[in-house]
Formats: C-alpha cells, structure tokens, sequence
C-alpha cells in the first residue's frame, strides 16, 4: 500500500470529541486532524466541556465549548430522548452558523451529531473507537445494535481503529469502512527513578503497572485479585494503577470499589493509584511489566506503547488484542476474568529475564513496522477520500 498521504480536501472541518480530556481517540488523530486541518488551519474542535483536548489541538484548531452529552454519559429512557432532541438541536444551530464541508464525529456515542449532519446536509466521518456497546448502561439506553445500524446508514465512511471494531459495521447499510489503526510512538519522558521516588516505590521492588480510564470495562479489579497470589511469590511486588474515572457516577463508584476490594483482600498497601499522568514514559521507565486485565478492547494503545518503552506485557485475550499482540511472540495473553492466569502471566514474566526481552525485542520491532504515523495517516486520507465519494 502506498502510505504517502495525499494532500488534504481543503475547506472547512468540524471535528467533535465525546470527552474534553484525554481519551485514546483524542491521542490517536492529532497528526490525522492536523493534516485536514492544511495550511490555513481551517478546523474546529467542539468539546463538551474545558479538558486536556483544548491544550492538545488548539496550536492548529480553534476549540469550542458546546453543550452536549455522549450517550454513555446521559440518563435514561425519557431522560436519553429529551437530551437527544436537544443535542440534535445544539448541533444543528452549530453546523448552519459554522458551515463546515465535512464533519468528524470522533465516537459512535455522539448519534445526536451524526444526525444533525444529515439533516444538514453535511457530509460525515465517523472515527469508530469503540466496541459497541461500550457498557451495560448504554444497552439499555439506546440498544448496541440499533446505535451500529444508524451509525452505518448515516455516516458517509466509518474509520475503524481496528478490525475488531470494523467487524461490527459489515453488512450495514453504506459500508464505507476503513481500518486506521492509530499511530504508535514511544512516548516522551522515561524518569523512571523520579516516579518512583515521588510514588513512594522503593528502587529494588517489583512494579506492574495498568494504565487507562478506571471502569469495569478496563478490568483494574482483576489486577487486585491477582495481587494476593502475586505476592506470595513475589511479597514486595507494588503494583501502579494510573488513570482516572470517567466523568460519569458508576466509573466513581467503581473506583470506590477498588480501593475495598483492595483493603478487603489485604493488599491495599501494595497499590499506588496515581491519577492522570501526563507522562506515560514515566509510568513505563518505573514497571517491569505493563498489564492490560481488560474485559473490553477496541484497540490497545498502551500495549503497543510499552513495547516500544522496553516493557514486557500481559494482557486479557479479548476482541482487539490479538491484532497488537501475538501470544507467546509479542507477549503473553490470559483469559479475561481470571486473576489466577493474570498473577501467573506476571509473574513468569517478571522471574524469566530472557522470556520477557525476547517478547520486548519482537513486539517492538512489529509495532514499529505496522503501525506508524505514515500508514494512520495515509489510510485516515482514504477514509476522508470516501467520504468525499460517497
């Protein structure tokens, strides 16, 4: 394939986030947004509220705030269709006073969006970074299939982050699909002593670490049930959970259950809950194995990245993760839902030097090939390339 992007379709672009604050998607399409924002920069970013996205796009993108709510945000039954109407309403006033040529819609969660451009006449992209439905709650309030079926019919191409996620459009009614799989660098950054330090990790103690939003869905309370298995082999093992809750009340509530289900299992003291970290190469200087207990995947960045960090892996063998990760070549895969395989996957890992750099050494050289900014970014153009044909 030739990964030389073609140049960008000028005129004007509105590109909408689901989340103000860093989010996969919003990490992913920096290079891709710039490039079709061209020269003139004529793009514009609409967030649902201040965050980190306006720090990341606003040196090329104009940012705005606007009122709106994804669907895994909202309320539901009357709730969901009042706030629907509205959004619709918010968009649609936005689009005939912005007059865009194109629309991104950056989720399959912002439906509202997707049909504003329709009644508007507004050609769409939607970049799909989610495995749908993306939780329970979601299910009941809009039904998975009928969001994947509107999606389908609506948007003009559907820019998969992966495979797994472009499975679930095949069939539908205007199947533009295109799989971009996200850009993968080594991440800046790398003091892993001065992380440590300022985390309270001694030098010489074993350290795993999870990286990703707090929800069910990223399986953080699988990593605390392997954690009294984990030190019965390995007694001063700390383990490192970054990443914040969504800004939704169940997310909240998860997290509150981690910190019991840790002191209820005696091993809170051998937790670090950080937040946001706004450098991951810290986090991945400081691990020796970088775990990925994930019931839901639609991609796997954080995987891919540690490779490139010189950090071995273990993850969940769940939907996306096999397209980064070959078991026993690139790292070592668990069935979801099962702290026993995770505490023995890590500590294999950490007790067989040469098992995890020969993983290291062949994950990373496979990240480096397949998934560069050159091939996202060529293959994000074609996906643009379709909307304007369709």
């Amino acid at each position: 394939m030739d990964i030389r992007p073609t140049s960008p379709p000028g005129g004007r672009t509105l590109a909408a986030f689901h989340l103000a604050d860093s989010s996969g998607p919003s990490r992913s399409l920096v290079a891709e947004l710039r490039w079709l924002a061209g020269e003139r920069g004529e793009l514009e970013i609409v967030v649902p509220g201040p965050g980190r996205v306006a720090k990341t796009y606003g040196e090329f993108a104009a940012v705005r705030t606007l009122p709106y709510e994804p669907l895994t945000a909202s309320g539901g039954g009357r709730a969901t269709g009042r706030a629907f109407a509205r959004d619709v309403r918010t968009f649609r006033t936005h689009l005939r006073a912005a007059r865009p040529e194109r629309v991104v819609v950056v989720t399959t969660t912002l439906p509202a969006l997707l049909v504003a451009a329709w009644l508007e006449r507004v050609p769409a992209l939607v970049y799909a970074a989610e495995i749908v439905p993306t939780a329970p709650g979601l299910a009941r309030r809009a039904g998975g299939a009928a969001l994947l079926r509107l999606t389908g019919s609506l948007a003009g191409s559907i820019a998969c982050c992966s495979d797994t996620v472009a499975r679930q459009f095949r069939g539908a009614r205007h199947p533009q699909l295109v799989t971009v799989y996200p850009p993968i660098a080594a991440p800046p950054g790398g003091d892993g002593e001065g992380f440590r330090r300022h985390h309270g990790l001694a030098p010489d103690a074993p350290c795993i670490a999870t990286v990703g939003s707090i929800s069910r869905g990223r399986g953080q309370d699988v990593l605390v049930r392997a954690l009294p298995r984990l030190r019965e082999r390995l007694p001063g093992l700390r383990a490192v959970i970054v990443g914040d809750p969504h800004p939704r009340g169940a997310d909240h509530a998860y997290r509150a259950e981690l910190h019991d289900l840790a002191r209820r299992l005696g091993v809170f003291d051998a937790l670090v809950f950080t937040g946001h970290v706004e450098s991951l190469g810290d986090v991945y200087a400081a691990a020796d194995v970088v775990v990925n207990p994930t019931r839901r995947e639609a991609f796997g960045r954080v995987s891919a990245e540690a490779l490139l960090a010189g950090r071995p892996v273990v993850a969940t063998r769940v939907e996306a993760v096999p397209e980064v990760l070959r078991d026993g070549v690139d790292g070592l895969l668990v069935a979801p839902d099962s702290p026993v395989d995770l505490a023995d996957a890590i500590a294999r890992m950490l007790e067989d030097e040469h098992l995890a750099a020969r993983l290291v050494a062949s994950g990373a050289e496979r990240v480096r090939r397949e998934f560069t900014p050159e091939r996202s970014l060529a293959r994000f153009a074609a996906a643009v390339g379709a909307l304007a044909r369709s």
